[in-house]
């Protein structure tokens, strides 16, 4: 019996690529988590097994990139109660892909691929929510034990997140969050990893406790914008909560204001069925004056890459 203890899925990956040139059946391996320490490591295996017993020692398996993408999905998937229960499928199903053919995944009644779809769209939907619930507040102050980075330049604007994922997902998620953000610096902190962006740079380091993080001006405004935003009459609180679950609303600044819209929703919905109906002209020149003002901003932003200069060109 050879045991592994495993970090991540390269680490995986690497393990497991030396089991199948070796011929060592799933049987044979036990999966360990990080904490505990192996009985073998994967440089050591080669020289533990007959080298006679091997196959295809010279060539490489062709593994289905379909495979390879669901397992690095499911990598990331967190069992409190078996955390290594999860490299044991994958290489079970890998060892089947390489032995029984591509297949193997195609039988969805199977148990261990049953459980590799499970573990995907549990990840997948946590990658959702966390894209969608992540909220920045500025930090007036940039700590150094809230973060664990330095502040670029004295004043200047720190934003923190705090979000508490169900798997380990937040190397995969941060890319996402440096397109949509990447001229402020940031960090996201969670317990099992955090992001860092300096606007130049993505680091990722350990988890860290729940910091203090006091609320900042921008929530005000966010309220508002919610408020506004907000539409009685198509409020369906059942839909609400299953795409925006409660235990998501301690990262929302927006979800203060849920009860009190909530509750209103009948009187502001027949308020707005007894109002006059709004004149069309008037609606017609207010959309004019916002693709006016529309327009000016875009003539403002408008750089002639000649002169480096703002153009009077229109858009």
């Amino acid at each position: 019996m050879y045991s592994f203890s495993v970090t991540d899925f390269e680490n995986w990956r690497t393990i497991a690529r030396t089991l199948l040139q070796a011929n060592v059946d799933p049987s044979n391996v036990s999966w360990q988590p990080p904490e505990q320490q192996g009985l073998f490591s994967p440089s050591a295996l080669e020289a533990i097994i007959d080298p006679a017993k091997s196959v295809r020692s010279s060539g490489t398996h062709k593994i289905p990139r379909q495979f390879l993408q669901r397992a690095k999905q499911a990598a990331c998937f967190s069992d409190m109660k078996d955390p290594a229960r999860k490299w044991s499928i994958l290489y079970s199903l890998l060892w089947r892909i390489v032995h029984y053919g591509n297949g193997t995944l195609l039988l969805t009644s199977d148990p261990e691929v049953r459980c590799l779809d499970s573990m995907c769209k549990a990840v997948s939907r946590d990658k959702h929510k966390m894209k969608a619930f992540v909220r920045f507040q500025q930090v007036a102050n940039h700590n150094v034990a809230v973060t664990g980075q330095e502040c670029p330049e004295d004043g200047a604007e720190y934003y923190v997140a705090w979000f508490e994922p169900s798997h380990a997902i937040v190397e995969s998620v941060a890319p996402f969050f440096v397109k949509r953000f990447t001229g402020m610096h940031w960090s996201i902190l969670t317990p099992g990893g955090c992001a860092h962006w300096d606007m130049e740079q993505l680091t990722v380091t350990e988890g860290v406790p729940k910091p203090d993080i006091d609320t900042d001006s921008f929530d005000i405004f966010w309220k508002a914008y919610y408020c506004n935003i907000f539409n009685p009459a198509r409020l369906k609180e059942q839909a609400m909560r299953s795409e925006m679950p409660k235990k998501y609303w301690k990262y929302l600044p927006e979800a203060a204001c849920i009860h009190d819209l909530t509750r209103g929703a009948t009187a502001v919905t027949e308020q707005m069925i007894d109002a006059p109906t709004t004149n069309s002209d008037r609606a017609r020149e207010k959309s004019r004056i916002v693709a006016q003002f529309q327009n000016t901003l875009r003539l403002k932003n408008r750089i002639d890459p000649d002169t480096d200069n703002f153009s009077d060109t229109p858009p």
